[in-house]
């Protein structure tokens, strides 16, 4: 069945502010690249529903019904107000009814999970019989809610998306070796790390997740890494985990919740790639190239990027391609720096589509061929680069690759310049001076009068295109006393 929600909310309308965060978290969640191409036409955000009217009766009005009845799972806020509550009741009940009890995941807020004290009760009744509900579940007295918010979305991700159960592999973006946090990447394994532990946990009855999901979740906290973090990644790095490895190596790396040690992060980096993880090959290949950790080694720096290659990083296809370009560790071949960046470039890297618009462009490898430089650069700024929009809107203005267009030289500077590209700026305020590509902006709105049917604007663009307007006039009815 094609489902038109990931997911129903029930809550108790005693607990509204956490429904409306929890349904906002989910909305605005990233997905994983390869989960959005899973997902076709849903889009790049999860799709849910919550219940924003009060039940009229003890039956559940029809619209809940359909709504239930198009969502794939049923997340149940569990509070001591939600367990007493006859609309929550009857959610549950309903959803049971559709025969998807294994689909329904508790989220505590506040309370106990089957506790001995009724006031403290946060299960309805309709919920304690369900099997695994405690691993299926996540708490935000146990994990906060940022990390329970993780788990409830890596476990909904796992139910509805089951390509995550195989994936051993998660490529990252190429800042896995610069300053700042970790990359969004760090998310993107946590669906398939906690499936992983969530079936191991149905086997033993012990949640690995508290070995090393919890880890990992912990590295994309805000500010701070606990040294308890990084010790259960060294226990799932050391008992052979290739992800965790490469987070331990950025955490030695970055000195996150542990004394910075580029000695460690490489070794690290290195046995992860040597488990064949392309991303991790690109790193080794980034260490010898900045001699982080070991001694700098240009011939290894482009070994190591090549192997990435070949194992189909994209950024290690950049990478090579580089030193190719440049004779750096390897032979100089242009034609192979541009084989590589195209390669790149088709899965999707911003720097790899601008090499290979500037090798076709100057010829670099190649023959010059002004078309397919714009084809990349168009490509590039269709992405919203705000440099592939400049370079796109230079190309229009003096016909590189494509017929001269004033027009769309000056909408792609502007693009560029509402992205915050100041030389970008200031082009579109020469464009607006010189009129090149834009009319005024008094013309642009007589233009649009006109258009609704004022017969004013009509006669204000027809002097002013016969060079007979006035200036300084004031409209009827428009001027002072």
């Amino acid at each position: 069945m094609d489902f038109v929600y990931d997911a129903f909310i029930s809550y108790s309308h005693r607990d509204l502010k956490w429904g409306r965060w929890l349904q906002h978290k989910l909305e605005t969640y990233p997905l994983p690249q390869e989960i959005r191409r899973a997902r076709g036409e849903k889009g790049k955000h999860l799709h849910v529903f919550r219940d924003q009217t009060d039940l009229a009766g003890v039956e559940l009005q029809e619209s809940l019904q359909r709504a239930m009845e198009s969502a794939r799972c049923l997340i149940v806020i569990c509070s001591p107000d939600s367990a007493r509550s006859k609309w929550v009741g009857a959610e549950i009940r309903y959803f049971k009814k559709l025969g998807r009890e294994t689909e329904i995941i508790p989220f505590v807020v506040a309370g106990e999970p089957e506790s001995d004290r009724s006031e403290l009760e946060c299960y309805h009744e309709k919920l304690r019989n369900l099997p695994d509900k405690h691993l299926l579940g996540a708490n935000v007295q146990e994990l906060g809610r940022q990390k329970a918010f993780l788990r409830l979305t890596a476990i909904l991700l796992d139910v509805r998306f089951d390509r995550l159960v195989n994936r051993a592999r998660q490529r990252r973006q190429r800042t896995l070796l610069t300053a700042g946090g970790l990359s969004a990447a760090v998310i993107a394994v946590v669906g398939g790390l906690l499936w992983h532990n969530w079936q191991i946990s149905r086997q033993n009855e012990v949640l690995s997740y508290n070995l090393y999901g919890a880890a990992i979740i912990g590295t994309i906290q805000a500010d701070q890494l606990d040294g308890e973090d990084v010790e259960n990644l060294r226990i799932s790095a050391e008992a052979g985990n290739t992800q965790a490895m490469i987070y331990l190596a950025d955490c030695y790396r970055h000195g996150w919740g542990i004394e910075q040690d580029l000695t460690a992060a490489f070794e690290w980096f290195l046995r992860a790639a040597e488990n064949g993880d392309a991303t991790a090959m690109a790193a080794v290949g980034n260490c010898y190239a900045a001699g982080e950790g070991v001694e700098a080694d240009e011939a290894q720096m482009a070994e190591w990027y090549l192997k990435s290659a070949d194992a189909g990083n994209p950024e290690g296809m950049l990478d090579i391609g580089i030193c190719y370009e440049n004779g750096t560790g390897v032979e100089q071949n242009e034609a192979l720096a541009l084989e590589y960046y195209l390669k790149s470039a088709e899965q999707g890297s911003l720097l790899s589509m601008q090499k290979a618009a500037g090798c076709y462009l100057f010829g670099v490898g190649t023959e010059k061929d002004p078309s397919q430089a714009f084809a990349w650069m168009q490509k590039l700024a269709q992405t919203g680069d705000h440099d592939g929009m400049y370079n796109l809107g230079m190309m229009y203005q003096y016909g590189f690759g494509t017929q001269e267009s004033p027009e769309d030289a000056y909408l792609w500077y502007r693009r560029a310049a509402e992205n915050g590209d100041p030389q970008a700026m200031y082009m579109t305020g020469w464009c607006l001076e010189h009129q090149y590509g834009v009319k005024s902006a008094a013309l642009d709105w007589y233009t649009r009068a006109a258009e609704l049917g004022s017969e004013e604007a009509r006669e204000r663009l027809s002097a002013e295109s016969d060079g007979t307007a006035e200036q300084n006039t004031v409209p009827d009815g428009q001027g002072t006393d």
